[in-house]
């Protein structure tokens, strides 16, 4: 006879649910509400998990189910042989199903009704617990956390028994579940705890607060040492990531101001005061005003006096020179961040709530391969050129899409993104640009789906193109490219920020 053990907060369908697994033949093992909500629906073979495990519930509810009887059961491994030993000899039964839900911990911390002490005892332990060994264990012992599946979970057994690939997808409910609970209730800590405070988040209407990654490497912005200036707020760690991001992305040295989480200034020197000055120079200076400011070099004295002679939010650096921060520190609310491990990238996740769920995915790192990119046009860059190209199209990478950069001379002379139109991407960055267009190269982060945009781009001079590719229309792109005499490369790779 299989065993189910059953414990939930939501229970709709579960008497239904529990009725079925009993024509099935299954043992039920229930707790709380739960054992008396299949009791009073007549459900016979039905132990409390008091019974099952010989151990009393206690701590009013705090200890129900973490027990050895349990979660032996839950994950022992069936072909073990010396698992089964161990189980045999300490009366440890398998169980088959873990049908859990969580403690409504969301619907408790939105209270403002309920204490903190009310919301702590919220915190499902059992509960958790419980789904991540069965999730572990799911070729032996099914987690079940969605109401939905119950279903097919009942169609399966009938047959014989569950899939390994729905077993797959139980497990794969459980991490998604104990994931957004853990974030919910680390949030909730956060904002009781003061440990990483905010004050709002993007507006004063939103509450905010920034989790720590415990398993994240390298270049690290939430670690950075504040050394002078206000507490960070939730749009100046947005404006920082992209900053930091962009930094580490070049070993030459590099400066970059950002705007709105978008570069306004950006260039490579042959030391950190000359790109500073260039980037200045010949970007977006209107704009800087109010800007994050990221440079990839130990700032010094005489960047220190550059930084602070206008009005800045943030500075972000690998390192400074004592007598750098002494001039910075004459601005009391400038932010002075040292970001430790600052040259390296390493690989990490991005996450995007969106209601429902959570987008999970790699952060973009990834880089063509510069010294071998296809090269699709008549023309060939030139050396100079090619520089500017690899320039470009690190810049663009954190344009928000539909994005165009516009470089020369190592500087960032125009950028423009966000639009619903390639072709006004293109007008906007060129327009920006101005005359300094002439002889410029210009990267897209995605490829031109008509040669309008090429078009504007020979009109304004540009002497070098670098996309990616991929279009129905390349062959058109390329012709026209070769009759306005602007050299194509491709990077084959796309680099969309939305």
């Amino acid at each position: 006879m299989k065993t189910a053990l059953i414990s939930v907060s939501d229970k709709t369908n579960i008497v239904d649910f529990a009725k079925e697994l009993e024509k099935l033949e299954f043992k039920i093992v229930s707790t709380g509400g739960t054992f008396r909500e299949l009791q009073k629906a007549g459900i016979k073979n039905l132990l409390e998990v008091t019974d099952f495990t010989g151990f009393p519930e206690g701590l009013e509810g705090r200890i129900k189910t973490l027990t050895p009887q349990v979660f032996g059961g839950i994950l022992n491994l069936r072909k073990n042989k010396e698992h089964q030993k161990f189980c045999q000899k300490n009366k440890i039964e398998n169980i088959d199903l873990v049908v859990v839900n969580l403690y409504p911990f969301k619907k408790n911390y939105e209270d403002q009704s309920k204490s903190f002490t009310d919301k702590v005892e919220q915190i499902d332990i059992g509960g958790p617990s419980m789904i991540r060994a069965a999730a572990k264990n799911y070729e032996f012992c099914a987690p079940v956390t969605d109401p939905a599946d119950y279903d097919q979970v009942i169609t399966e057994l009938k047959k014989g028994d569950l899939s390994i690939e729905f077993r797959k997808i139980l497990a794969t409910k459980v991490f998604e579940m104990t994931a957004h609970y853990d974030l919910l209730i680390a949030k909730f800590w956060n904002e009781e705890s003061n440990k990483m405070p905010l004050r709002y988040g993007e507006n004063p209407h939103q509450r905010g607060v920034i989790l720590a990654d415990p398993f994240a490497s390298g270049a690290n912005l939430v670690k950075a040492k504040i050394l002078n200036g206000k507490p960070m707020s939730y749009n100046n760690f947005q404006d920082g990531s992209a900053a930091l991001e962009l930094a580490i992305s070049f070993q030459k040295p590099f400066a970059c101001i950002i705007k709105h989480a978008s570069p306004c200034c950006a260039a490579i020197g042959e030391n950190i005061e000359e790109a500073f000055t260039k980037a200045l120079e010949e970007g977006d200076s209107t704009s800087a005003f109010g800007g994050v400011i990221a440079v990839n070099q130990k700032v010094t004295k005489s960047l220190a006096e550059k930084i602070i002679s206008f009005f800045n939010e943030i500075v972000i650096a690998p390192d400074y020179n004592d007598n750098a921060l002494e001039v910075l520190r004459t601005k009391k609310n400038l932010r002075v961040l040292r970001v430790p491990n600052f040259s390296e990238k390493t690989s990490d996740l991005s996450l995007r709530k969106i209601r429902g769920g959570t987008l999970v995915q790699d952060l973009d790192i990834a880089e063509p391969d510069f010294g071998n990119l296809k090269i699709a046009t008549k023309n060939k860059p030139d050396d100079h050129q090619w520089y500017d190209l690899e320039t470009a199209w690190r810049i663009v990478k954190i344009v928000k899409s539909n994005a165009i950069v516009v470089v020369k001379d190592g500087a960032l002379i125009g950028a423009n993104g966000g639009q619903t139109s390639r072709v006004d991407a293109m007008r906007n960055a060129l327009s920006q640009a101005g005359d300094k267009a002439k002889g410029a190269v210009l990267a897209s982060d995605a490829f031109f789906p008509f040669a309008d945009s090429v078009g504007l781009a020979g009109e304004a001079g540009i002497s070098a193109i670098i996309q990616p590719g991929g279009s129905i229309k390349d062959e058109e792109v390329f012709s026209k490219c070769d009759e306005l005499g602007i050299a194509t490369v491709l990077t084959e790779m796309r680099s969309f920020l939305h």
